[in-house]
């Protein structure tokens, strides 16, 4: 995790953790949300680098990757999740048809009858939405939660498209360009489906010798609120990816977050977030010291503390 307030440096930070990455074999996967990393990277990495925009999503989230008779529900009550970051607006009744109706979809198909899983056809990720617009099958669908799925909709979001590789299987670089799209919504869309797709494609890849990718958000806050973060960071390293995270304020993030947080690079932050960052790094008796010296940092200097270390190291970034 990578916290400090802008211009302190986390793109810095960022680009030399990405260049030294390649050098060791390991692609970056960075989610981006403005063009500044994108340039910086090209200037470093070259050509190298496959970019992904928006362009539908390339896959179907329904996809179910376990062989758990129950496991479609997992995946159920995920994108459920999954909408309810998008739409932190939308109530539990809400939330609950749009589970109803993500589950009907694999109902439909024939899913959680007994049936082997091997003859049963994947639903199309259209289809919970045909549900919820259906009057004849959900005569009380809400107008509010429709309105909203609407949006995405008009963009082509929910129409399942095969054929695009999974990021896991490449060993170049990419940037996932949310902010190509200045659609908000659409953003949050594509960064937390691109994402979910990685956690499904990792268990598919099953368990690896070594780090052979690492799933990079810049500005992390535009994705704090998302529960598979932590889900997916507590998990991913056995299966050969590592996560970094940069962002703005510590508060933002799921406080299980930081169980699975290996290492920390804290650069200047004001009050709150360098008590945070104080309180993981220092003993009980110089917290009030450490944040003093947090919130005083010079630019493009950091206190490091990770794995193996008994205290914070104080640092200056490097410029490759």
């Amino acid at each position: 995790m990578i916290v400090g307030l802008p211009g302190m440096g986390k793109t810095t930070s960022l680009i030399t953790i990405c260049l030294q990455m390649v050098r060791q074999g390991i692609a970056p996967i960075i989610f981006s949300y403005h063009d500044d990393i994108d340039e910086k990277l090209v200037d470093v990495l070259g050509n190298e680098i496959q970019f992904v925009d928006y362009a539908g999503l390339g896959f179907n989230p329904l996809q179910v990757v376990t062989d758990s008779e129950m496991a479609y529900i997992d995946n159920v009550s995920m994108l459920r999740d999954i909408f309810a970051s998008i739409f932190p607006d939308l109530g539990d009744i809400q939330l609950g048809r749009l589970r109803e109706a993500l589950k009907y979809s694999y109902l439909d198909k024939g899913w959680g009858d007994g049936r082997d899983r091997s003859t049963l056809e994947l639903p199309e990720f259209q289809s919970f939405y045909n549900y919820l617009r259906s009057t004849t099958k959900n005569e009380k669908a809400d107008k509010g939660l429709l309105t909203r799925l609407d949006e995405l909709n008009d963009y082509g979001f929910f129409k399942t498209s095969t054929g695009s590789r999974s990021l896991l299987d490449g060993d170049k670089p990419a940037i996932i360009r949310i902010h190509k799209t200045q659609n908000e919504v659409l953003q949050k869309a594509f960064a937390t489906f691109v994402l979910h797709n990685l956690y499904q494609q990792m268990f598919i890849r099953g368990v690896q010798d070594r780090i052979s990718h690492a799933v990079i958000f810049d500005e992390a806050h535009r994705a704090a609120k998302l529960k598979l973060i932590p889900t997916m960071a507590k998990e991913c390293r056995k299966y050969g990816i590592a996560f970094v995270l940069a962002s703005q304020e510590a508060k933002d993030f799921d406080p299980s977050l930081f169980n699975a947080v290996a290492n920390y690079l804290a650069l200047r932050l004001n009050e709150s977030d360098a008590k945070v960052m104080a309180k993981i790094m220092a003993s009980t008796d110089h917290v009030n010291r450490f944040t003093d010296r947090i919130k005083q940092m010079q630019k493009y200097h950091a206190f490091f503390f990770g794995e193996g270390r008994n205290k914070a190291v104080l640092t200056q970034l490097a410029s490759e």
